[in-house]
């Protein structure tokens, strides 16, 4: 009778898990513009993925390659289409994920009673690519860190850029 009980258990934890990676692939399926995308960059940013197919990532502090239900994530997913962030729910809570336009991230400003440098265009390559802050801190999960070629993080922040005029 024990056996039984743990077995259907397990069987429903099963279920409700492989139902939930279906719900949260729907929502955070990579969203993308009606139509083609304008730009290099902009492909990225609504796809983490260019003609040559998605653009290898690892998850901050989980060694999560960007296969399965990580490999539908890009940008637009927690940044958002406008690139303001915000509060993003997750499995296991929310995280409030920072605004990347240019026009935020290359100015000096104030969190927390804390004054932030500007960012360059090689701080944001290094942020994107090694998940690090102009200051040596690590971002946090859930931040990946993309495998990304100068060329394309150049049109990621070339993006940014238009992001900014909106």
């Amino acid at each position: 009778m024990k056996n039984s009980t743990l077995m259907i258990w397990a069987v429903l934890a099963l279920v409700i898990g492989i139902v939930g990676m279906f719900v949260v692939s729907g929502l955070f399926g990579g969203s993308s513009p009606a139509g083609t995308f304008a730009s290099t960059g902009q492909q990225i940013y609504y796809t983490g993925a260019t003609d040559s197919g998605p653009i290898p990532r690892t998850v901050a502090g989980g060694g999560m390659t960007g296969v399965g239900m990580m490999g539908n994530m890009a940008c637009v997913d927690c940044h958002g289409e406008d690139g303001r962030g915000g509060r993003v729910g997750m499995m296991f809570g929310s995280v409030d994920i920072p605004d990347i336009r240019y026009s935020t991230l290359s100015v000096t400003h104030s969190e927390e009673g804390t004054t932030h440098p500007a960012w360059t265009d090689s701080d944001i390559a290094r942020a994107i690519r090694d998940g690090v802050e102009p200051d040596g801190e690590s971002l946090k999960a859930p931040m990946p860190r993309w495998a990304m070629t100068d060329a394309e993080v150049a049109d990621v922040i070339s993006y940014l850029k238009e992001l900014s005029a909106r």
